[in-house]
């Protein structure tokens, strides 16, 4: 008889509850078996480990691939970067569609009683960011298997504070981050939403994160990462307008 999951459960009971609904065919009540343990443990990675597993076994892979974009925001919180790295390369193999944009922001729903964060916004010496002490690289690859976008998603909804190293044949420059958020970006004699415009053009080379408690110099304000990649893309598709009207005027 299958148990019923109760306001606490066990994990492991309700993982060998879906075995055993997937040994008798039942694999549809074995998934959403799993969805609810899931809602009620959202941060437990052998659930979530057990679901990717039988829906890529059914062939679900567009389902499989999301499971794989949590696991990998699940990992990275724990600094498990080598398992972060693979699962979302899985990701990307499952679907090549699948974005992290969305996809991540529900994988770690803050506590209600959890604090806004607070940013002190004033601008710090430039020789207080010089340093480069204090850094630990926990997140590397390569921009053609992940997007730059997509790995700014993963960092806001890790929470993770860092400088982010960018090397491309289109840009090169770095990206500061502060608990998640974009606070400043920096390619060449450029900083600022300039910087980071430049940075986006970023398609090929590869990318390193590095995790550091230092406070750097906020030369980007904005509320949400999601909307300061709106504003980017706005006014890149602005840009091009001018410059396609322009070239049909001469």
């Amino acid at each position: 008889m299958i148990r019923n999951i109760p306001t606490e459960f066990d994990p492991e009971s309700a993982i060998i509850d879906a075995e055993l609904l997937v040994k008798y065919r039942m694999v549809n009540r074995a998934i959403e078996a799993l969805e609810r343990a899931i809602d009620s443990a959202p941060r437990h990675i052998a659930l979530r480990e057990k679901l990717r597993q039988i829906l890529i076994e059914t062939g679900r892979r567009d389902l499989a691939a999301q499971q794989c974009l949590a696991l990998a925001s699940l990992h990275i919180s724990v600094n498990d970067m080598e398992r972060a790295n693979a699962r979302l390369l899985e990701a990307k193999q499952l679907d090549p569609r699948v974005s992290v944009t969305g996809q991540l922001r529900e994988t770690r729903k803050p506590d209600r009683n959890d604090p806004p964060p607070s940013f002190n916004t004033t601008p710090l010496p430039a020789e207080r960011l010089l340093p480069t002490s204090g850094l630990q690289k926990i997140l590397a690859g390569s921009l053609a298997d992940i997007s730059l976008f997509d790995i700014i998603q993963i960092i806001e909804n890790s929470k993770l504070s860092g400088e982010m190293n960018i090397t491309s044949s289109a840009a090169r420059g770095q990206i500061f981050f502060r608990e998640g958020l974009v606070v400043g970006a920096k390619s060449g004699l450029q900083t600022g939403n300039a910087a980071l415009t430049i940075l986006t053009d970023a398609t090929d080379g590869g990318f390193e994160f590095e995790k550091s408690s230092r406070l750097y110099e906020q030369t980007i304000q904005t509320k949400s990462n999601t909307a300061l990649i709106l504003d980017v893309l706005r006014s890149k598709d602005e840009a091009n307008f001018d410059l396609n009207t322009s070239d049909l005027l001469q």
